[in-house]
């Protein structure tokens, strides 16, 4: 927060003057030394614009800098839980596919998204065949969902992956993870999950475009240079546990708890990004229509203040559901999906507040899902 009041001073202040010449008015300039006024004048007003675009640019890689190695926080993370927590890798008895884009918008022309692509499943799928066979002996779901919840079918290996991608304007950032749990009974209706994942990242700053007066003697372009052109390559290593039932779940996780620098140790600062971070999901049936289900995520990172945020969504007869999300001094955002048992559709939109409202940032959010083997047309646990 302390960086956007930073940017948020340096942008009102240029703005000012670079308004400030636009308000002398011509008629004020005496005639013999007007057309030389006027031109001082638009280049004065040209270089501070490229001036003000810069800095901007340079905050921003500044920001991108500081949030180096954090996993990339979406609005709808309760589409993808596996990629926030490993131990909800596999819950589901089938496997599905995410798509996330996340576009930001603002004044500046400055690209501002993240995206992300994964693939989660159950694994050990072949040793079930005694509730395949028994499946197939009846039409009566009720018996099914009977079968589904015996132990031996809620021991199981949960397994997949994630790419991600995000940009911002300069800075540039790629990572791919591979997630693997374990699931147990723990009583009746309780499950506990215990996951892992390792990943690998690369960040860099784009030094396309970028022009500077004296590279020799510029410490700072030096530095950048000694770093690997602006790039660095990262081994990271985190754990998650969930225990969670039919209608709730609780999980606890870590970002970056070990975080191998491979290179580029002059430009990023990894060491300091350790988070950990907590989910809470609940889901209450209204009647057999409606279903309401509000969710909580948090997180917690040494230096830093905790950040929190709910969310709260109502759907209607497994198909549509509408909903919103708050972040405190951040965001607000309205939530929509449309859900069958093989694709769904979702989409947020954040309006961003606060010392962000200088800014005029907006961010579209769409995730796209696809159930895969899924022979039976479940749903999924959590929505």
């Amino acid at each position: 927060m302390r960086q956007l009041q930073a940017i948020s001073k340096i942008e009102l202040v240029i703005a000012d003057l670079i308004r400030d010449p636009l308000k002398m008015s011509i008629n004020q300039i005496p005639a013999q030394g007007r057309n030389d006024t006027v031109c001082f004048i638009r280049f004065l007003r040209w270089l501070l614009t490229k001036l003000y675009r810069s800095l901007l640019l340079c905050a921003c890689a500044f920001i991108a800098i500081q949030a180096v190695a954090q996993e990339d926080d979406f609005t709808q993370y309760y589409l993808n839980l596996p990629a926030v927590n490993p131990a909800f890798t596999g819950m589901d008895d089938f496997f599905s596919l995410n798509a996330g884009v996340r576009e930001g918008w603002n004044n500046y022309g400055i690209q501002n998204d993240n995206s992300y692509f994964s693939f989660f499943g159950a694994l050990n799928n072949g040793s079930r065949s005694g509730r395949r066979n028994n499946a197939l002996r009846t039409s009566d779901p009720t018996i099914f969902e009977t079968i589904q919840q015996e132990n031996k079918f809620r021991r199981r290996h949960g397994l997949g992956g994630v790419i991600t991608s995000r940009k911002v304007d300069p800075y540039k950032a790629f990572g791919a993870f591979v997630h693997y749990s374990y699931h147990l009974p723990v009583s009746a209706k309780v499950n506990i999950a215990l996951g892992t994942r390792l990943g690998y990242t690369n960040q860099r700053i784009d030094f396309t475009g970028l022009q500077v007066r004296d590279d020799v003697n510029d410490l700072f372009y030096q530095s950048l240079l000694a770093a690997g052109q602006g790039s660095q390559n990262t081994f990271l290593v985190d754990f998650g546990a969930v225990i969670y039932s039919n209608k709730f779940f609780f999980g606890l996780s870590s970002d970056n708890l070990v975080a191998s620098k491979l290179d580029g140790d002059q430009l990023f600062n990894l060491n300091s990004g350790l988070r950990y971070k907590a989910q809470v999901g609940v889901f209450l049936p209204i009647n057999p229509e409606w279903i309401i289900a509000p969710g909580i995520t948090s997180s917690y990172r040494e230096g830093y203040d905790m950040r929190w945020a709910v969310n709260l969504r109502l759907r209607y007869k497994d198909l549509i559901y509408v909903g919103s999300a708050f972040e405190p001094n951040l965001k607000t955002s309205l939530l929509v999906g449309l859900v069958t048992k093989k694709l769904s559709i979702n989409y947020a939109y954040d309006m961003f507040m606060g010392d962000l409202n200088n800014f005029d940032v907006n961010t579209h959010e769409v995730v796209l899902g696809l159930t895969l083997f899924n022979s039976y047309k479940l749903q999924p646990r959590f929505w």
